[in-house]
């Protein structure tokens, strides 16, 4: 009988051969296990998110189209024409409250047709909070950037005090998009922070909205003609940030208590949300959006 020996370079060969597939297996399985939900447009349609027909306004739903920078994997693509307002769609997956963190992951591509030097509002995904008026965070598509803004709709008024904006990339059309954010959900902005990456950089390190990141709950009642008058003398003086999405905030004629003890919840939409002045039409895919516990879970 003969035997055949492993020469020792081929032994060290191989197994670094198996250490490699064995970490890249054990990444593959940790990336897994933090996924908590993602959009699987080829396989499951919009059956991974809510039935939601009120985020169709002045447009309709999205459809699924065969991907241009995928095919033949399917996206979603939005299509809201001049002088409409909406056509968004919600995840199937739970609201974010007081001390949640998650990653967020959103792979979209704008055509070249995309206005991206709209001077006004153009919300690509948003986290919206569960009363009236603009949300602690949304994504927004202006001037040709990629921006992270929000706080406009801070429950106690003067309206605008807590916006917020930061620039995260140019706006790139043709090529896809990935953006990745890491909300820690928390209406004490000392707590609520953010982190952002553009196609694998990362633009922003906690990064802490002074609105925080979720709104707290709120008393209304009806004001004196004192306070009436103090409120539209205090927000006929606060400078109104430009491009913001101006739903209805608090009316001067109400007073408007925050809690200090419990916050509103975020849920989370995506699609097209924009100013219905606006006469120009946009279309644009969602290739996958993916919500995880890590950042590998969610840039995918």
């Amino acid at each position: 009988m003969t035997s055949t020996r492993v020469r020792p370079r081929y032994a060290v060969a191989i197994l670094l051969a198996a250490l490699a597939a064995l970490i890249s297996w054990t990444g593959a399985a940790q990336a897994a296990s933090a996924l908590v939900w993602q959009s699987d447009f080829t396989n499951a349609g919009f059956n991974n998110y809510k039935s939601t027909p009120w985020n169709d306004v002045g447009a309709a739903a999205p459809v699924l189209v065969t991907s241009t920078v995928n095919a033949p994997a399917k996206a979603a693509r939005f299509t809201v024409p001049g002088g409409g307002t909406r056509s968004e769609i919600e995840p199937n997956v739970v609201n974010f409250t007081e001390g949640a963190d998650y990653y967020f992951g959103d792979s979209f591509t704008l055509p070249t047709t995309f206005p991206v030097n709209e001077t006004s509002w153009q919300v690509i995904t948003q986290w919206k909070n569960s009363d009236d008026g603009s949300p602690p965070e949304e994504l927004k598509i202006g001037h040709g950037n990629v921006i992270l803004d929000g706080g406009y709709g801070y429950p106690t008024g003067p309206a605008g005090s807590k916006y917020w904006t930061q620039t995260l990339a140019p706006a790139a059309t043709a090529h896809q998009t990935t953006v990745v954010l890491h909300i820690h959900f928390s209406s004490n902005p000392t707590l609520g922070s953010i982190d952002a990456w553009v196609n694998g950089t990362q633009v922003l390190t906690g990064y802490h909205p002074v609105a925080g990141t979720l709104y707290p709950t709120a008393k209304k009642t009806r004001a004196s003609t004192a306070q009436a008058a103090a409120q539209k003398a205090a927000l006929a003086k606060t400078p109104q940030p430009k491009d913001t999405p101006k739903e209805p905030a608090a009316s001067t004629d109400t007073v408007v208590t925050a809690s200090k003890t419990s916050s509103q919840y975020d849920y989370w939409k995506m699609g097209m949300y924009r100013d219905n002045t606006l006469t120009s039409n946009t279309v644009y895919d969602i290739e996958s959006a993916r919500l995880g516990t890590t950042y590998a879970a969610a840039a995918g």
